[in-house]
């Protein structure tokens, strides 16, 4: 009995005691803490009043999401920005570049009315409600860019096999396939087209122990969960993965992809030279010792778990700060700046 009592407390103890010493080394001024990403469907957050640009909320069929008009427009067409996995519309990238002279419109793709509630099975077709919008309140001369990330570029770089009206893409940390949406409850892919999934490679196909390794554990002892190896070992087990990648060649637009060579969420370096691989104009601009964000040290803390996203301080803020001006320098070399 004593030997049975022993064999349950000593994991027990070590777990407690794991968990402390990894609240004490990951909560730090340098770790990312994710409230932006745990409330990013809430559109009470976002700010309405920015000096020198108008911002409104647009509610019309499938687009949710908001408009931001500069006073002073200088470019022609607009930029519409979609977030990742995390639900925003990437409103700040919006903000930054409504204030240098774009009209932009940030845009939700999921969670929002008219929507899917969670990310899963969203329907391509839900961006013609953004494009009529477009057509009827943008004098856009034709130049449509998409700037989005993570899980918004899987999704843009899909769209862009459907909809020629797109000019442009610019893709942070984009995905060369496309993955299961991320409801395990409704399990299946992460898009439709015409009322069908569209083939996915499926995550829970990643072995056993790759999922007690690097989520199961990680989330009892309170250190960051390694998202990459999910979907690397979900892609060893693919037998059929090219039936499973996004067919670039169908893609007309501009292509500008930004990587962090140390993206530990998913490897969008190597999925990065697999879109270029279809399509030799495609841009890759990569970045050593940066992550999936280009932030912080490479921790991600979140309401339910920490995440290993990648990179570290310096390698993350030099990245952040090129890939500003590599998209200004992209976007103005298409968007025509002739507007009086």
């Amino acid at each position: 009995m004593i030997t049975l009592l022993i064999i349950i407390t000593i994991p027990v103890i070590l777990v407690f005691i794991l968990r402390l010493y990894n609240k004490h080394k990951y909560e730090n001024d340098n770790t990312l803490t994710a409230s932006y990403y745990n409330n990013a469907t809430d559109v009470s957050l976002y700010p309405r009043n920015i000096e020198g640009v108008n911002v409104k909320y647009v509610d019309e069929g499938r687009y949710q999401g908001f408009h931001l008009i500069p006073e002073k427009k200088i470019y022609e067409g607009v930029v519409i920005c979609y977030g990742g996995s995390e639900g925003s519309p990437n409103f700040y990238e919006a903000q930054r570049l409504a204030k240098e002279g774009y009209e932009t419109l940030a845009v939700f793709m999921f969670g929002m009315k008219n929507q899917q509630k969670t990310l899963v099975k969203i329907p391509l077709e839900q961006f013609e409600d953004v494009l009529k919008y477009v057509k009827n309140n943008i004098n856009n001369k034709g130049i449509i860019t998409i700037l989005a990330a993570s899980k918004g570029a899987e999704y843009a770089l899909n769209l862009a096999t459907k909809y020629g009206e797109i000019s442009n893409l610019i893709l942070l940390a984009p995905a060369a396939y496309t993955f299961a949406g991320l409801d395990f409850n409704n399990y299946g892919s992460s898009w439709t087209w015409k009322n069908k999934e569209i083939p996915f490679i499926d995550l829970k196909k990643a072995s056993i122990l790759t999922l007690v390794k690097n989520i199961f554990i990680p989330m009892q002892i309170k250190s960051p969960v390694k998202y990459k190896e999910i979907y690397d070992s979900a892609m060893k087990q693919e037998l059929e993965k090219s039936k499973k990648l996004i067919l670039v060649q169908k893609v007309k637009a501009n292509i500008l992809m930004i990587v962090g060579e140390d993206d530990c969420m998913w490897d969008s370096y190597e999925m990065a030279k697999v879109i270029k691989s279809q399509n030799q104009n495609a841009i890759i601009c990569a970045y050593k010792n940066a992550g999936h964000i280009f932030r912080g040290d490479g921790i991600l803390n979140t309401a339910d778990m920490r995440i290993k996203v990648g990179g570290n301080i310096d390698g993350n803020q030099k990245a952040g700060f090129e890939r500003d001006k590599v998209i200004n320098n992209f976007l103005k070399k298409y968007h025509t700046n002739n507007i009086r």
